[in-house]
């Protein structure tokens, strides 16, 4: 038995494989732009590690739900960062902030947390039964 997460899920879902986009992107810039090749391969190892995790918050998967946590509070505490060092000019990292806030409520809503337990118990019913 499949079970499917709520809408809100799949929304941080997406919005966190364009992030996973723009991390490899912003990597590639930072290595070709004769950046910091530690800050480049970070960006880059960042962005193929949401992927994976991506799918699993497709399937509901706790797991996930843990990094994906991890990651929004770190894209958090950088945005305040990036904010106090360069006030008018930390646009993205604020956006970027103010996304990750937005995708902690919304996994953890009532609704999130209804999905990922019946997502869970299906999977320990499946195993049960094999």
């Amino acid at each position: 038995m499949r079970t499917n997460p709520a809408g809100g899920v799949v929304l941080v879902a997406v919005v966190a494989w364009i992030s996973g986009i723009l991390q490899l992107f912003s990597g590639a810039v930072l290595l070709v732009a004769d950046g910091s090749p530690i800050t480049g391969w970070t960006h880059i190892v960042v962005g193929l590690v949401t992927f994976p995790v991506c799918l699993a918050l497709f399937r509901a998967r706790t797991s996930a739900r843990v990094i994906v946590t991890i990651v929004f509070v770190l894209e958090i505490v950088a945005g305040v960062a990036a904010f106090i060092e360069l006030r008018g000019l930390a646009y993205t990292a604020v956006m970027s902030a103010i996304l990750a806030v937005f995708g902690l409520v919304l996994l953890y809503t009532p609704a999130a947390n209804a999905s990922f337990r019946a997502a869970t118990a299906a999977r320990k019913a499946e195993q049960a039964a094999l």
